[in-house]
């Protein structure tokens, strides 16, 4: 049996996502890091898997496929156990429209901050700019920690939902900030995502 290949890079939290499902899963893989070998990006099997050059990327026999989300959908679809999607078709789309909404509201500004706390000279860096994106993570974080009200996990067990969020939530010490205190639902939450062997694992 021909191994899946991963193409990521370790800083990378949708890179991460993926690593959560195939530890979750329990599938063996090949990570191939694109930041360690340049010309990674430069071979026809990486720009077929990845036609904007993006990572994560992966190739399963023949499937080239990118992007975090759709990945994990389709390993989800191709190997079941455990589940991470509700079997309900409206549950399903619910969680679907959910993690639409909160990459645009606090994933992507988590990435931004990544760019600007990170990867950009400090003289550069706008302080301002990074005020008003921690201001708006804040925001995603209170949604959270109300739709995690008596709930173990977002959608009530583990699923997609959960691990599109945990990287990235994960990355926030770095960037000067963290879960608040205050945000109890959030704090549990992410305490037993940070003792699933799936979080340690994707950590490599």
């Amino acid at each position: 049996m021909i191994m899946l290949k991963l193409y990521c890079f370790p800083r990378s939290g949708n890179s991460r996502e993926v690593k959560i499902v195939l530890a979750e899963k329990n599938i063996s893989f090949q990570p191939i890091d694109v930041h360690a070998n340049k010309e990674v990006k430069e071979t026809p099997d990486f720009k077929k898997a990845s036609p904007k050059g993006t990572v994560p990327a992966i190739i399963d026999g023949d499937v080239y496929l990118s992007e975090a989300f759709l990945i994990n959908q389709y390993l989800d679809h191709k190997y079941p156990d455990p589940p991470l999607l509700p079997q309900d078709e409206q549950k399903k789309e619910e969680l679907l429209k959910f993690v639409a909404s909160i990459d645009k509201k606090m994933v992507l500004n988590i990435g931004l901050l990544v760019i600007e706390c990170l990867l950009k000279p400090k003289a550069e860096q706008r302080e301002d700019f990074k005020e008003k994106k921690r201001a708006e993570v804040l925001a995603g974080m209170r949604e959270l920690d109300l739709m995690l009200e008596g709930k173990e996990y977002l959608f009530g067990d583990y699923s997609l939902a959960d691990v599109a969020i945990t990287p990235h939530l994960a990355a926030l010490p770095i960037l000067g900030s963290g879960i608040p205190a205050e945000l109890k639902n959030l704090t549990a939450w992410f305490k037993r995502i940070q003792s699933k062997p799936s979080f340690q694992r994707s950590l490599s």
